[in-house]
């Protein structure tokens, strides 16, 4: 039986936009794809952000117009969340969704953390993930030392800076945070990519753990997915990362430093990524995946909190939820 390839766009805002070094992003769009194929119907998720390497939203709409024409043809490498969502949906009914995986929470940028970080803790949530890199070193700092102030012993905090900072900032960084050590879990994307030497050399000079995130995108981004090229934590965003099959092969060998994350899709997006999640057993740090209330439009489950769990994913009614496409 040959494929069949269907596919919907949604368009979704923020409920705030979400505010980070690269700027305000207040809506979100992408496309919902269904296959239907030998083993049956799935569904998978085209999540593009342009700014990570990945194809447009147009570019993504006019190569899934031509693929629901012609199911069989490749999908080529510049387009890897075509291809992720393609192969997700063929990849779906390999998963099971009944494990929990624990989630870090996701904090606002500035100030705004503060009041964030009370309700998240009584959600439940013992790891967070702090925006940074928005406001001045100085001011961040501050707010810093007030969120560790209010961590309970055991709980972490991660800085994600977008690659925003540069080597003073990041040397100042490191210097400010060595009393805090027990309360970082690392940082993430310090510097841009392109100076990931400088991040390890920094990794090793002061025994800060630096996450990479942006520096894995693309075909370059492979070399530190490659056992022993990177000894920090790898943010994995595995919407942007091509064939769900051959990223699982290529994580295997790193998976105890792989970070699960999210790219604020909906929840065949989330679902794509547990499907993944599944194969890696060795995954086991907190996932990136607090995104569910970021919506109000039906297309998240809500009920995602400091554990994630799809027992109740239903992708047919999402899939309903959103028009067909006019003819």
């Amino acid at each position: 039986m040959p494929y069949r390839v269907d596919f919907r766009p949604y368009r979704r805002a923020f409920q705030q936009p979400l505010r980070t070094a690269r700027g305000e992003w207040a809506v979100r769009e992408g496309f919902l794809v269904r296959v239907e194929g030998p083993d049956g119907i799935g569904f998978g998720e085209v999540a593009p952000i342009s700014e990570f390497g990945s194809e447009t939203v147009s570019e993504a709409a006019a190569f899934l117009s031509a693929l629901s024409e012609n199911p069989e043809m490749e999908i080529p490498e510049d387009l890897p969340c075509c291809a992720f969502g393609f192969s997700a949906a063929k990849f779906a009914g390999r998963a099971s969704y009944e494990n929990a995986y624990p989630v870090s929470g996701l904090l606002p940028a500035g100030a705004a953390a503060l009041d964030s970080l009370k309700a998240k803790r009584a959600a439940g949530f013992t790891n967070f993930k702090w925006k940074v890199g928005v406001e001045s070193p100085t001011a961040e700092q501050s707010v810093f030392e007030r969120l560790c102030a209010r961590l309970p012993a055991g709980v972490r905090l991660r800085l994600d800076a977008n690659g925003a900072w540069g080597p003073e900032t990041v040397e100042s960084w490191i210097e400010f945070l060595g009393p805090y050590a027990e309360q970082l879990d690392y940082i993430e994307q310090p510097l841009p990519v392109g100076q990931e030497q400088a991040m390890a050399v920094a990794m090793k000079a002061s025994g800060v753990k630096i996450a990479l995130d942006e520096s894995l995108q693309g075909e370059s981004g492979k070399r530190w997915l490659r056992a022993g090229e990177w000894f920090g934590p790898l943010v994995i965003k595995p919407a942007l990362m091509g064939d769900v099959a051959q990223l699982a092969e290529r994580l295997q060998p790193v998976a105890d430093q792989v970070v699960l994350s999210s790219v604020f899709e909906t929840s065949v997006g989330v679902a794509n990524t547990l499907a993944l999640a599944s194969c890696l057993r060795e995954v086991t740090r907190f996932l990136g995946f607090d995104t569910a209330t970021a919506f109000d439009d039906g297309l998240s489950d809500s009920t995602q909190a400091a554990s994630l769990s799809l027992k109740t994913y239903n992708p047919q009614r999402l899939w309903d939820s959103l028009a067909p496409l006019s003819k």
